[in-house]
């Protein structure tokens, strides 16, 4: 099984519309698509104005020789989207919880698709974070004890885990602020206006070693460090932990 990351123009195609109506379209099938085999998976990347992966599905067929799913009222430019010769059909499977935007993409290396684009293994694995992410909130009352987020299944790229949850992030930075919590650096004071807001969370219970479903509380869960001692307690395959990190960074300090 194969996963895409496919393109979509909103100004050409309507597929958040469609999607609110139907659950299965047919989709131009070009190069490389036209390798696609039923079963794979496929993300929709959509473009500007929205500039996000949105949506996730399965190919249920392929190599068709025209539309069989009227959509029509969807498409604003039928140019692109009628009599092209060849199409697949997609299943939505499910809506992103919360979509991968443009500057994420960027973060893992991947740029805006022209094209139909293979995911690698890791990649899609952060992707299925994003269709996972759930956020659970107790009637217990208005102190923020009462509310807890979860996280799901396992991933292998640490460096964005803080990432996968805007909320989780934000509501660390308003418990921890953004000095990091190791060395005391701020991206504010050494970059002025630019730096503000911003420090890389990192989930002291890494979520990588977890398989199974955790809870993260972000006042004891999660701490601000800058990208130096976040790679720096995770250089290795035992983490090390915050007190650890400011033992290295002391013994450094005397020494210098």
């Amino acid at each position: 099984m194969t996963n895409w990351l496919i393109p979509c123009n909103p100004l050409k195609y309507d597929v958040e519309g469609v999607f609110q109506e139907i659950s299965e379209i047919d989709w131009k099938q070009s190069n490389p698509i036209k390798y696609a085999e039923i079963g794979d998976k496929v993300y929709i990347y959509i473009s500007k104005p929205v500039q996000a992966v949105k949506y996730y599905c399965e190919v249920i067929s392929v190599n068709k020789k025209e539309s069989t799913i009227d959509d029509s009222s969807f498409v604003m430019e039928g140019s692109t989207y009628k009599n092209y010769g060849r199409y697949m059909t997609l299943r939505l499977i499910k809506k992103m919880n919360e979509p991968v935007r443009i500057d994420e993409l960027s973060e893992i290396g991947i740029r805006p698709p022209q094209g139909p684009h293979r995911l690698k293994p890791e990649i899609t694995s952060l992707f299925e974070e994003y269709i996972n992410i759930d956020e659970v909130i107790e009637s217990v009352g208005k102190d923020f004890q009462s509310i807890v987020y979860k996280e799901g299944k396992r991933i292998g790229l640490y460096t964005y885990c803080y990432e996968r949850n805007q909320k989780l992030r934000k509501k660390a930075i308003e418990i921890h602020g953004t000095r990091c919590l190791g060395c005391r650096f701020s991206f504010l004071e050494m970059y002025g206006e630019y730096g503000e807001d911003y420090i890389e969370i990192h989930h002291t219970k890494p979520l990588s070693s977890i398989k199974e479903e955790v809870i993260v509380n972000p006042d004891t869960d999660l701490v601000p460090l800058c990208s130096n001692c976040h790679r720096i307690v995770h250089r290795r395959k035992e983490i090390l932990t915050i007190n650890e990190l400011k033992m290295l960074i002391k013994q450094a300090t005397e020494r210098f």
